[in-house]
């Protein structure tokens, strides 16, 4: 059976097991692995191939996170048909690298202002209203880009500025939380909404009660009035940041921002689990770790110097 066949059969079964964004994920890093060996049968894939394919990718200065990923889903792929009984490589000596440890981008106050400085507020630009209201979510929530992405209007509580989301990555723990944010947020969100009522008598949405759709079509596909895409949010943010001249702040630094300022407050790890959606305390706990200039400053209060 050739690579792309295999591909395809194990895209299926494994959609009925994980979220579609995993499935999307795996299916995007195969491919690649797919034309490397120029879509070889899988019996004639050898455990050289994937390291050589990984050798090449360390060469061109791939990040060496990124491959975790990849690894892990030749694994689970080759797995996958090892359990066919199939005459494949062993699935278990693919090698998984250990993550290395990087101090998270964290976002800050001075950014964050600085990011709001720039995009127009006497405007009715619907891009520019509708990602003011996105950006003050983020910050205010710490939600993951997904959940925020995920909203639609009738989840929201706008009296009680708050809203009932669900868990984007809950193993079962707590699969909904409640997120809450502050005034001026609240007010950037029903511009938001007003606008968007505007035009939704114009033109239809793909997705009738999605928040937050996209209002311009791409480049390569038809995007208006579907639901605003992870890719999107990310595009938005760096034109923002270019045009701020600061730091490319992603979506999650406004996530590691909150967590980081629950503890920098006197929370404890438990108040960044349940505020932050974690699934245990082990995640939360990352949010405990100091950035290097707090740990001296810290550090030299204690010793008074």
């Amino acid at each position: 059976m050739h690579l792309n066949e295999a591909i395809e059969k194990f895209k299926l079964w494994r959609g009925y097991k994980v979220k579609q964004g995993t499935v999307k994920g795996y299916d995007m890093i195969l491919r690649q692995f797919c034309v490397f060996m120029r879509n070889s049968h899988i019996e004639e894939v050898k455990l050289d191939d994937i390291t050589t394919w990984f050798e090449l990718m360390r060469q061109l200065a791939w990040d060496h996170n990124s491959f975790i990923p990849k690894a892990q889903a030749l694994r689970k792929f080759f797995e996958f048909y090892h359990h066919q009984n199939f005459k494949i490589i062993d699935p278990w000596l693919i090698p998984i690298p250990k993550k290395e440890y990087k101090i998270p981008r964290i976002a800050n106050e001075e950014s964050y202002q600085k990011l709001l400085s720039i995009i127009p507020h006497d405007t009715n630009d619907p891009r520019h209203i509708r990602n003011t209201a996105i950006i003050n979510i983020l910050w205010d929530t710490g939600a993951r880009n997904g959940e925020v992405l995920a909203l639609d209007v009738p989840d929201l509580d706008l009296q009680k500025q708050k809203a009932l989301i669900p868990t984007e990555k809950s193993q079962g723990a707590r699969p909904i939380r409640e997120i809450f944010w502050t005034n001026p947020t609240n007010k950037n969100i029903e511009r938001w909404i007003e606008k968007r009522v505007e035009i939704s008598k114009k033109r239809s949405f793909a997705e009738p009660d999605a928040l937050f759709v996209s209002i311009c079509s791409g480049a390569l596909a038809n995007t208006a009035g579907k639901r605003l895409t992870l890719k999107g949010v990310g595009e938005m943010l760096r034109h923002y940041c270019n045009r701020a001249e600061i730091p490319y702040m992603n979506a999650h630094s406004f996530r590691h921002h909150m967590g980081h300022d629950i503890i920098n407050k006197g929370g404890s790890a438990a108040d960044v689990m349940n505020i932050l959606g974690h699934a245990s305390l082990s995640s939360s706990s990352i949010y405990t770790m100091m950035t290097n200039q707090e740990l001296e400053s810290r550090y030299r209060s204690f010793k008074g110097a």
